[in-house]
């Protein structure tokens, strides 16, 4: 028999005392009374684990999903000042009076934040939450369980970074930053432990807003902890002015903490004396245009200071920056709340456990210098995010070769980019080897549903199936209360998962007599809106319970009713049919550089065939599809064949080439003069995500941009 971890959510034998995946020791208590016991339930579902981080304001737990069968982790609301949890009891005790009305407020303020967090789950920077419900008391957000460390723990660990090396977490949170100011939604609470970087390379901004959940009007008027150095000035203030300036000081103080290793000085004292040193005073290798940017960003009067965290990144990216001088004032610290000099005193920790949401050093977007080889052996570069063509010219430069082997959807690396290398770089390899090469397939698409006339729940669920964000709009209209009138993307448009879908649902039109009947028409065979417009003269709505595809009925016709024609209804009374979707098409799955078994099961999955054909090619490895005749998303018959070509490898003259490549002595290292200056070995890293093609664009851009001011930082630094 197995029995399942409350230290890390594995199985194991449960003869044994000791887990042997993490070391958890069957039936530790909680540590703290407060604490959940580990091993209980929470809605049915969720198995509570051990604690991963605990604070002023909540606990966070390793937990597991029965249903999804997956570990996540749960976030409970457990504010200390004004409520706490007897030993071995579920509920928890809020206290009385004044302090319950906080507890409340800060209680519904919770769910809310989680709800609103919720729309961003398409934003890869933000962690994604599962679910949100109130028990024992209490509130308690499910979400993502992810691997990894805090910025804050990298760089004690590790010490301060390079530019190369910071820039790829910095754009990862402001890619999370412009989708929730978007949004009107501020952070404040931004500092390298709210920054976690994830074993997979990515990155995740996490705690938003984390003391906003127990503050009211009765309280503190403070919205976040203060974090000393990162905070600033105006988050000092009872009435600061805040806004999303706000979030571009705290990131640029922790880009400073990045690349020096020091905390910044304290806003308030560098409003009245700022002694802040540029990072190149402090040794930092970063160009002009690059440190200009930081440091306005990290102005301290808002008035000077970057104001939007889309212009710091257009800043960031920028090559000829100046610097914007303030005029320094003393601040009157007299002005300060006593308790936020009290909170700064005691110095309290952030809420969030270490690893509910831990993010990864995205891959860097520069492309690395070619690596010298030594001793018949080549160092491999770093290929990611690379096009083919410029993977393979920078490969064979190091005296390697690559091939194209598989392909997969991913949310941050550019669609034909390289997504993974077979080899990791840095790696010693002998020279001639192939390395084989993943390339990304960009943010997976799906197609719009048509949710006309369902009802909005059903409609929602079919928009969720479909990776889509279902946005409500309620108004009167001609068609049944509840259902969906309008929606904001044609049927069958192609679009990436993650894009918002507006649904207008309807209120009704009002009118009729729900006590007078009328004799129910026939609409078998009709067109679905014409049908709905017949009904409405009689004061009843047409509601599509189904749509199944039927060869014998047109598409969008109606193929059954639930009251049989000549049955006497009541007015205002919703009529169910079903709707036909006209013959079934198959969309075509995208079989590039898939196996050709591989792709023989995806055509069979789809209710397709599969005919192959064969030739050589010097780009995709032997046996993997090249290309495919029927466009992948296009649709065709149920039972069709599908053409493909497959590789046989390489012609016989690139082999022979490969071959004697192998067999020739790997050039020496070539001598200072000759070889640029080195680079920081590259960490593999993602590009900023898109969600549009138009968007995508604009990313690739930025990207372009942002090579241009490394290889200026580079060339500045030699």
């Amino acid at each position: 028999m197995e029995r399942r971890c409350m230290g890390c959510m594995e199985l194991y034998e449960e003869t044994l005392e000791r887990c042997p995946h993490c070391g958890y020791v069957h039936g530790t208590p909680a540590k703290e009374a407060y604490h959940i016991l580990p091993g209980s339930l929470l809605a049915g579902r969720y198995i509570v684990g051990q604690v991963l981080g605990f604070g002023g304001f909540g606990v966070t737990y390793i937990g597991y999903d029965q249903v999804l069968q997956q570990k996540v982790a749960i976030k409970e609301y457990l504010p200390s000042d004004f409520a706490t949890r007897m030993p071995k009891q579920e509920d928890v005790t809020i206290y009385s009076g004044e302090k319950e009305e906080q507890f409340l407020a800060g209680r519904e303020k919770f769910v809310e934040e989680a709800r609103r967090l919720a729309k961003f789950q398409s934003q890869p920077g933000i962690v994604q939450i599962y679910d949100c419900f109130e028990t024992n008391r209490t509130a308690y957000i499910i979400m993502e369980y992810l691997d990894g460390i805090s910025l804050k723990e990298k760089l004690e660990r590790d010490g301060a970074m390079t530019v190369e090396e910071s820039m790829p977490v910095i754009m990862a949170v402001i890619g999370a930053l412009k989708s929730v100011h978007a949004a009107g939604i501020l952070h404040r609470d931004i500092s390298p432990d709210n920054i976690y970087l994830l074993k997979n390379g990515r990155t995740k901004l996490l705690d938003f807003g984390a003391a906003r959940f127990a503050t009211t009007k009765h309280s503190r008027s403070l919205s976040v902890i203060i974090k000393p150095g990162f905070a600033p000035v105006e988050q000092y203030r009872s009435r600061g002015d805040q806004g999303p300036w706000t979030d571009v000081y705290a990131l640029a103080a922790t880009f400073y903490n990045m690349l020096t290793g020091q905390v910044p000085e304290d806003a308030m004292e560098r409003a009245a004396q700022d002694t802040l040193k540029e990072p190149s005073k402090l040794g930092v290798k970063i160009s002009p245009s690059l440190e200009a940017a930081l440091m306005n960003a990290l102005n301290v009067q808002i008035e000077n200071r970057t104001k939007t965290i889309n212009r710091f990144e257009q800043d960031l990216a920028a090559s000829n920056v100046k610097r914007v001088a303030e005029k320094k004032r003393r601040e009157d610290l007299g002005k300060w709340p006593v308790w936020v000099k009290v909170l700064i005193g005691v110095g309290i920790a952030a809420v969030t456990g270490l690893a509910v949401a831990l993010v990864a050093l995205p891959q860097r977007v520069l492309t690395p210098s070619a690596p010298t080889t030594e001793a018949g052996k080549s160092r491999v570069p770093n290929l990611v995010n690379l096009s083919f063509d410029d993977a393979r010219k920078l490969a064979e430069e190091a005296g390697l070769a690559v091939l194209i082997g598989d392909k997969d959807y991913d949310d941050q690396v550019p669609e034909n980019k390289v997504l993974r290398q077979e080899i990791k770089h840095g790696e010693l390899a002998e020279a001639g080897t192939t390395v084989h090469l993943t390339i990304s397939a960009g943010i997976r698409k799906t197609y719009v549903p048509n949710v006309i006339g369902m009802e909005a729940g059903a409609a929602k669920a079919l928009l969720d199936e479909a990776g889509l964000i279902p946005v409500e709009e309620e108004q009167e209209y001609r068609a049944a209360p509840g259902t969906v009138a309008e929606q904001s993307m044609e049927p069958e448009t192609e679009c990436t998962t993650g894009t918002e879908i507006k649904i207008l649902i309807s209120k009704g039109i009002g009118g009729g007599d729900a006590s007078k009947t009328v004799a129910m028409a026939d609409l078998t065979g009709r067109d679905y809106e014409e049908a709905a417009q017949l009904l409405l003269q009689d004061y009843l709505y047409l509601v599509k319970e189904e749509a199944r595809y039927d060869d014998s009925v047109p598409e969008g016709s109606i193929i059954s009713q639930e009251i049989p024609a000549g049955a006497m209804v009541n007015q205002n009374s919703n009529i169910r049919v079903a709707v036909s979707l006209g013959k079934e098409l198959i969309r075509v799955p995208d079989l590039q550089y898939k196996t050709e078994a591989e792709a023989m099961e995806l055509l069979s999955a789809a209710g397709l065939q599969g005919s192959a054909v064969r030739e050589a090619s010097r780009d995709v490895a032997a046996g993997s599809v090249i290309r495919q005749e029927q466009e992948a998303g296009s649709q065709v018959e149920k039972g069709s064949a599908v053409a493909f070509v497959v590789s046989t490898g390489a012609p016989k003259e690139t082999q022979s080439a490969t071959t004697a490549a192998r067999q020739t002595p790997a050039r020496p290292p070539e001598t200072a003069a000759q070889t640029p200056a080195a680079t920081a070995a590259p960490v593999e890293t993602t590009a900023a995500p898109t969600t549009t093609a138009a968007q995508t664009t604009t990313a690739d851009n930025g990207n372009d941009d942002l090579l241009r001011l490394l290889e200026e930082h580079d060339q500045h630094n030699r």
